[in-house]
Parts: structure tokens; C-alpha cells; sequence
């Protein structure tokens, strides 16, 4: 019953972000896997994150300004990060994980919104789920896993 709530809820969230963010891929240049990189190298920027495209890789460390380790991952190729926290916690988080990615999309995404990037610490319990809007405005969500409550949580914009 849970691998089927999780694949549901994988399968909604993909389509969901695929519509919220499809006006970037019309956007698209000969090379549109390098268009993205340079729009989510401008995200993590703003992120305190300096890094040269060939570094994003998903599930590639990345450094901040304050030397805090930081596991990268692209939305459209989540799936590893996904299956990654599904090895370590149960799938209640597993799909919790997903949940909370969904519920930030569904609230604040709008069409012409950058493809999200999702940073984790290396332990998985904590991190940020990142766009960046077409006026250039970068939104970020402070999302976490509370261990008391077994599922993943995230900051509400003011």
C-alpha cells in the first residue's frame, strides 16, 4: 500500500512540476541541459553556493560560504535522491519527502518558475527546496525531516 502511495505521489508531483515549469523548456537552446545548469548555478548563487556547471551533478556535494556540505539535486532527476532517504528511513518519510515537495509547488509555483533544485545535508535530515521565478526572485523553503512527527516539514513564506 505505501510503494503504491509513493509512486502516486512521485507520478502527481511530475506532472505537476512538468506543468508549473514547462515555460522554461520552450526557452530552450541547442543545448537546454546547459541553459538549466547556468539558470541553477545563478539559484544557488543567491544561495551562497558558488559553482562551476560541470560541478552539478545531482547527488554531488556542494560547499557553501560557510563551508556547510550540501548533497545537489535537480527535481527533474530527484528519483536517487528520493530512493537515497528510501534506504535510510522508512517509506512513511520516504513519501513524506515527496509530500512536502509537492505541497511548496502546488502553493507557490507559478508557470515561467525555474526548474527547483533540492539541497540536503549529508545526513539527509535537512535542507532547501529552491526556485528562482522569472523576475528573477529566488524562493526557498527551509524543509526538514521532524523525527518526532516521521515526516518532512517546511518553512512557510511570511
Amino acid at each position: 500500500m505505501a510503494k503504491k502511495r509513493i509512486i502516486f505521489y512521485g507520478l502527481a508531483l511530475l506532472v505537476a512540476g512538468t506543468t508549473l515549469f514547462i515555460g522554461n523548456q520552450i526557452n530552450a537552446t541547442e543545448d537546454p541541459d546547459m541553459k538549466e545548469k547556468v539558470r541553477h548555478q545563478s539559484t544557488l548563487h543567491t544561495l551562497g553556493i558558488d559553482v562551476e556547471t560541470k560541478s552539478l551533478k545531482n547527488l554531488n556535494t556542494l560547499t557553501d560560504m560557510n563551508g556547510n556540505h550540501w548533497i545537489y539535486t535537480d527535481f527533474t532527476e530527484r528519483t536517487p535522491l528520493d530512493e537515497k532517504i528510501g534506504e535510510i528511513y522508512s517509506e512513511e518519510i520516504q513519501s513524506s519527502f515527496i509530500e512536502v515537495q509537492d505541497k511548496i509547488m502546488q502553493k507557490y509555483a507559478q508557470i515561467g518558475d525555474q526548474i527547483p533544485i533540492i539541497l540536503l545535508d549529508e545526513e539527509l535530515k535537512e535542507g532547501t527546496f529552491s526556485f528562482t521565478r522569472k523576475s528573477g526572485e529566488t524562493l526557498s523553503f527551509e524543509i526538514r525531516l521532524d523525527p518526532a512527527k516521521g515526516k518532512w516539514t517546511y518553512q512557510e513564506r511570511e
